[in-house]
């Protein structure tokens, strides 16, 4: 498995980085990979990241707790990643498991019935139009 890219290494901080030093980097990188000024497709991706290791960054609670995970992390090998290179935010549509054939058939079958029941609804109307008379 690739070394996973913590929020500091995101950021580009020391774990021991002021909640000032973390602002400038945010600020620095945010200019840098925003999607409105970097065409890149990947910047957007990258931009998400940077805000969420900022967002966790610069509470002092919810850092608290990251590096109380990074910590048991370490120990264990192991756990949820901050950012993982080649992790990407666009997802695939489930595709569908009968594919273009199933689906016309699908398609022929309901266009059978629906033929079917106005067949039906019709001889039934000259059947009960037919006795009215």
């Amino acid at each position: 498995m690739p070394p996973v890219e913590t929020c500091y290494d995101i950021l580009g901080v020391a774990p021991d980085a002021t909640p000032d030093e973390i602002r400038a980097a945010y600020r620095r990188l945010a200019r840098r990979y925003h999607p409105d000024v970097n065409p890149d497709p990947d910047a957007s991706e990258r931009f998400i990241a940077i805000h969420q290791a900022y967002e966790v960054l610069i509470d002092p609670e919810a850092r608290a707790r990251y590096d109380l995970s990074l910590r048991h992390q370490a120990a264990d090998a192991g756990g949820q990643a901050a950012w993982a290179p080649g992790f990407t935010w666009r997802a695939q549509a489930p595709g569908s498991e009968a594919g273009r054939p199933g689906t016309i058939a699908a398609l022929v079958i309901w266009s059978m019935m629906v033929l079917l029941m106005l067949v039906l609804s019709l001889l039934l109307r000259l059947v009960i139009g037919g006795r009215q008379r």
